[in-house]
């Protein structure tokens, strides 16, 4: 008899999937009843089909199914009249897995199997899958099959459980419940599948006694975690005859080798029957580049002496499956114990988290909302917050070196590493998401992690997933997000909220031994935890409104802070900060409302000693970090403005100096953060230093030509080296000349007093500029005047130009190639610009002020470089740094400007653009050349930014070198990365430079 459908236990369908079946899924449901002489029971299929992932399909399948069972002569009509459960298992197949229909019509004797009574994922006939493949492959006197008749009866054993078990699956009425039996499951199959494959290849490529082979199981198999459709990761152990000598041990290997493949092939290539899964070796020491079977010591002097940090996070999971069980003991006892050890390397949780990262960071975009395994708050958050709290405590607790992330999680709960709410929301979120991947994968039985777009496929997922009550898609959609959220924000604190309560000492039930939490603080990248938990204490404890809100932000502010390059510096900065405006309401509803800008704010503290030092003095900074538009600069016009204004309310320079010093910190933020591009950052500090000294010029002369009624005269500043040139850096000086010029034709007495009186503007200027006592500082150096420090520090224009008429030499133009007034009177400014451009753009530059300009370089590398610099490091004087390109330029500049007056630029990369696009440079050299003056700016740049004052050297110091590649955009973990990419590029810049700076060509 038929068992009639149990609606009791079943809702009603929705109101889609209560509306008739369409006309061709009737007349194929008539045909199957006339096949098998079943009619009279289409109402049962129709109900049967309701409650399938796409009912319309059902028809289709069992017309499918009964053909090839008349074909076959199986008695299907007989076997569901016998059977109870046959025809709803067979519907629900037809109705969700094509695959499995596929293998039933290949094998219709496999319906037999579906006929049993009992509940498979409960019956001792499921816990004897894995022996019944594993013996599939020996006939009835216990002899091995051919290998081709091997792989057939393999892989039918195979997917003879396999229907089975999706059929029991699908039948479940708590999936997420049944999942890890299901999980399992799978596991034990596929290890049967090995150790018949073992049988098979070791029986046809290794003679008796040559060798032994173990097959090491790897990931989610070695995790006994497999879903439908997984690659099995693995690797090989051999052993050969302990009497072989070197000959007969490189015979052993080869015949071993062979029977590796033969495996691989055996399981994942085409034939007859269809291929399993992909076994994937790639995971063995050196990858797809290494030997495909190695010895237990070769592997074992492998993960002692060479191997790297994510290897030991992938051999967590490894166990012996098939194959010599000795040996793969042997395997087991060399190699495993060698994760905790690793464990204990400074970098190796650090590489665990950048490693997430860099997975995350390659999702696709347009699928990140929808997947379910690598997505935030995905399957992999889950099993990545498991792992990494065992990584770190498993070193000293045995008990939780579980590799099954659900036993992971219960063993961490039990451990005191997890709260009970924590493991039991993560055990769900990650059952609920198993569940959904497995019936992601079950139609075609092809790997898949990725949520359909198209409303009709969720449609029919969503029927996959849920057995009874709401089965839509909007249901899916909702619990899944709904999930990810929770997943997402518990993994952003999992690892710090017990550390507070332990700090705190709230004797919660998350709290950890003080201990175990300076443990995981150190793991997480502090130096000094005990250092650390004192600071956490500090802000947190306590009934202040402030406390209560550390509370709440620190666990995400610590693991913000864990991935900067100095976690201590940024929580200590953080603290003092927190101190400073512990009273302040926007400050606190800042940390509790703008996940973004308590984000960024964790990011500049732990990455820029200069800018955590200035956000003390100018607290109103953090408001930006919330709104990033904020961090944009100030418009010139606007900033002008604003410091004339102080200025003519009598806030004179200190005013001028606040301002400068806050907009300097807008543009640092703004460039830590990656609001504008770092190419810009050089222009954005020249031009609010600029417009800073113009301020000040202002309310100097202000005062003084007030005081002293001096008569009038015109007054100019002149910018010259890198200010000049808009490119100077952070802690950049401000090379300058000063000019006045009466404004009509006055006495000897008069010219003295007017000459005193503007040596004293300018000394007042500089003085005020440099006298700061929180604000950055401004310092004028005016060496590159004529005569350098012997000269007079302010010239009258008429001076300058006798002088330059008169004295200049080659390199006093080449200084002039910058030289761009930036503050004082408009007209006098103009005269200085037409006085000097016939010096540094002339209608002919001699050969011997080329070779003069060619010696003073030379001359300059020889005698500037400090002792002791590498050379290839040194980012302004050494090779091909900043100097090498500056000099380039500027030698197109002399001799080429008169000619092309896109040459006639202050800048240095406009300049060479305009090299480029008149032909004197290549492009591929001008890519070159802006390619290394770029990288050695940012260089620079990043170090001052991390250290706090200036530096023109690549640093020795590993963190030092992290930070700047932080700074400048590179991943973590790229400090060696940022150094290879600096030699190369300034490699290539130096032998550029040489061919057209010294006129050297290499080819000849």
């Amino acid at each position: 008899m038929i068992r009639r459908f149990d609606l009791s236990r079943r809702q009603d369908p929705t109101r889609t999937q209560r509306g008739k079946f369409d006309s061709r899924f009737e007349r194929f449901l008539g045909q199957f009843c006339e096949l098998t002489g079943l009619e009279g029971h289409e109402s049962a299929i129709r109900e049967f089909a309701r409650f399938t992932g796409d009912p319309g399909s059902v028809s289709l399948g069992l017309v499918r199914v009964a053909e090839a069972a008349a074909a076959a002569e199986v008695d299907l009509g007989g076997l569901v009249q016998d059977s109870q459960h046959l025809l709803d298992r067979l519907v629900r197949l037809a109705g969700s897995s094509e695959a499995c229909i596929d293998h039933i019509v290949r094998w219709p004797e496999s319906l037999r199997l579906l006929a049993e009574d009992e509940d498979f994922l409960r019956s001792k006939r499921r816990r004897k899958a894995r022996k019944r493949i594993a013996r599939s492959v020996y006939d009835a006197d216990g002899q091995l099959l051919s290998i081709e008749d091997g792989r057939i009866a393999l892989r039918r054993a195979y997917r003879d459980e396999l229907i089975q078990l999706t059929a029991a699956d699908l039948g479940s009425h708590e999936p997420t419940a049944d999942f890890d039996t299901v999980s399992r499951t799978l596991t034990e199959m596929a290890e049967g599948a090995l150790m018949a494959a073992h049988d098979l290849a070791a029986g046809d490529s290794i003679p008796d006694g040559c060798a032994e082979l173990a097959v090491i199981a790897m990931g989610k198999c070695g995790a006994r975690e497999l879903n439908y459709v997984s690659d099995v990761d693995v690797v090989f152990a051999f052993s050969p005859e302990t009497t072989a000598d070197g000959e007969q041990a490189e015979c052993a290997r080869s015949c071993a080798s062979a029977a590796a493949l033969q495996i691989i092939d055996l399981i994942s290539a085409a034939g007859a029957e269809p291929a399993l899964w992909e076994v994937d070796a790639a995971l063995r020491p050196e990858g797809k580049a290494g030997a495909l079977v190695r010895t237990v010591d070769e592997f074992a002097g492998y993960y002692s002496d060479i191997a790297e940090n994510w290897e030991f996070q992938a051999l967590f999971k490894a166990r012996p499956v098939a194959g010599s069980e000795e040996l793969g003991q042997q395997w087991a006892e060399a190699c495993l114990p060698q994760v905790w050890t690793a464990a204990h390397r400074d970098d190796f949780i650090p590489e665990v988290r950048a490693m997430r990262r860099r997975v995350v960071d390659l999702i696709d975009r347009d699928e990140a909302d929808r997947q379910l395994k690598l997505g935030p708050g995905g399957l992999r958050d889950v099993e990545f917050s498991a792992q990494l709290l065992q990584l770190v405590h498993g070193t000293e607790d045995h008990d939780i070196r579980e590799p099954n992330t659900l036993e992971a999680l219960r063993s961490l709960e039990r451990g005191g590493y997890l709260s009970g709410d924590d493991a039991a929301l993560m055990e769900e979120a990650y059952s609920f998401l198993r569940v959904v991947e497995h019936r992601l994968q079950i139609p075609r039985m092809r790997r898949a992690a990725v949520l359909p777009d198209k409303p009709e496929a969720l449609r029919e997922l969503a029927r996959m997933v849920y057995p009874t009550g709401d089965r839509t898609e909007v249901r899916l959609k909702r619990e899944r997000d709904d999930y990810s959220r929770r997943v997402r924000a518990l993994h952003e604190q999992i690892f710090y909220r017990p550390i507070l309560d332990a700090a705190v000492g709230t004797g919660a039930v998350t709290s950890l031994p003080a201990k175990a939490a300076e443990s995981r603080l150190r793991a997480f990248g502090f130096v000094d935890p005990h250092s650390a938990m004192r600071h956490i204490h500090d802000l947190s404890a306590g009934v202040s409104r402030a406390s209560r809100v550390h509370r709440q932000v620190l666990p995400a502010m610590l693991g913000w802070l864990s991935e900067g390059v100095d976690p201590d510096a940024g929580l200590l900065a953080y603290r003092r900060l927190s101190e400073k405006l512990s009273s302040s309401t926007w400050y606190l509803k800042l940390l509790r409302d703008s996940g973004q800008g308590a984000e960024a704010l964790a990011r500049v503290l732990s990455l820029s000693q200069y800018a955590a030092s200035h956000i003390m003095h100018y607290h109103g900074s953090v408001r930006w970090l919330a709104d990033q538009d904020m961090l944009q600069p100030t418009p010139l016009d606007s900033l002008r403005q604003e410091m004339c204004e102080l200025v003519g309310r009598g806030r004179g320079v200190e005013g001028v100096r606040a301002v400068y010093g806050r907009e300097k910190l807008r543009i640092i933020l703004a460039d830590i953060l990656e609001v504008i591009p770092r190419s810009a950052v050089p222009q954005a500090l020249s031009d609010v230093m600029s417009t800073a000294i113009d301020a000040a010029l202002l309310s100097v002369r202000r005062d003084l030509d007030t005081e002293h009624r001096i008569y009038d005269y015109d007054f100019a500043i002149i910018a010259m080296g890198r200010l000049g040139g808009r490119e100077i850096g952070v802690f950049s000086d401000a090379d300058v000349c000063f000019v006045y010029r009466p404004a009509h034709t006055m006495g000897d007495d008069d010219r003295e007093a007017l000459a005193k009186h503007a040596r004293r503007v300018a000394l007042e200027v500089t003085s005020a500029l440099k006298s700061a006592q929180q604000d950055p500082a401004i310092e004028l150096d005016a060496d590159l005047r004529p005569e350098g420090r012997s000269g007079p520090y302010v010239r009258t224009l008429e001076s300058y130009r006798r002088y330059y008429e008169a004295w200049s030499e080659p390199w006093e133009a080449q200084a002039l190639l910058r030289a761009r007034p930036i503050a004082g009177d408009n007209d006098l400014m103009s005269d200085y610009v037409d006085m000097i451009n016939p010096l540094r753009y002339p209608q002919i530059l001699p050969v011997r002020s080329i070779m003069q300009v060619r010696r003073l370089k030379a001359r300059m590398e020889d005698e500037r470089l400090p002792r002791g610099a590498d050379r290839r490091q040194h980012v302004k004087l050494g090779t091909g740094g900043l100097s090498d390109v500056e000099w380039t330029v500027q030698l197109l500049q002399l001799q080429h400007a008169a000619e092309y007056p896109g040459l006639r630029t202050t800048s240095t990369l406009p300049a060479l653009a305009a090299a480029r696009d008149e032909g004197l440079v290549s492009a591929s050299d001008h890519e070159v050349l802006r390619t290394a003056w770029l990288m050695a700016t940012e260089v620079r740049n990043a170090i001052t930014l991390y250290r706090g004052k200036p530096s023109d050297s690549l640093p020795s110091d590993i963190r030092e070198l992290e930070a700047a590649a932080r700074l400048m955009g590179y991943p973590q973990g790229s400090a060696q990365l940022l150094v290879d990419d600096y030699l190369r590029v300034t490699r290539w810049a130096r032998s550029t430079m040489e061919v057209i700076f010294y006129g050297d060509d290499p080819t000849d």
